[in-house]
């Protein structure tokens, strides 16, 4: 279990993420190389990536979702953690191409069973969903 990410970052162009900023009242926000999330919910984070050759079904049993269009220049990306003043990465995902202009749809859904809230567990899950852009 991980820190919730501060953000997707290009492997080549990490640094472009902290240029990004979330509109007013969103949790996230895409800019080139990178998606910032602006404020997740719990302490610890899972993250699945999926790569799709056109728009995937909606998902409806997660708490929330963010959509937006990214361009990443190695199409290598990791998620960046902050926490206790140092940084760390999450694995590697190659979407396949370079210079890839994305649709991406971020969900996310915070755990929870029984008497353990999710405000207790602590627990949120993400899922990321890329295909590429027709714009």
């Amino acid at each position: 279990m991980a820190p919730c990410p501060a953000g997707i970052a290009d492997a080549e162009e990490e640094d472009d993420l902290y240029d990004i900023e979330a509109a007013a009242g969103e949790w996230a926000g895409a800019g080139d190389n990178g998606i910032l999330f602006n404020r997740l919910p719990g302490e610890r984070c899972l993250i699945k990536y999926e790569l799709w050759d056109g728009q995937p079904p909606p998902l409806r049993s997660w708490d929330g979702v963010w959509s937006g269009t990214v361009r990443f220049a190695s199409g290598k990306i990791f998620a960046v953690k902050e926490h206790s003043g140092n940084t760390f990465y999450g694995a590697e995902f190659d979407l396949g191409r370079m210079d890839g202009l994305w649709d991406v749809r971020v969900h996310h859904k915070s755990l929870g069973h029984e008497e353990f809230t999710p405000a207790l567990v602590g627990f949120t899950l993400l899922k990321l969903q890329f295909w590429p852009s027709q714009g």
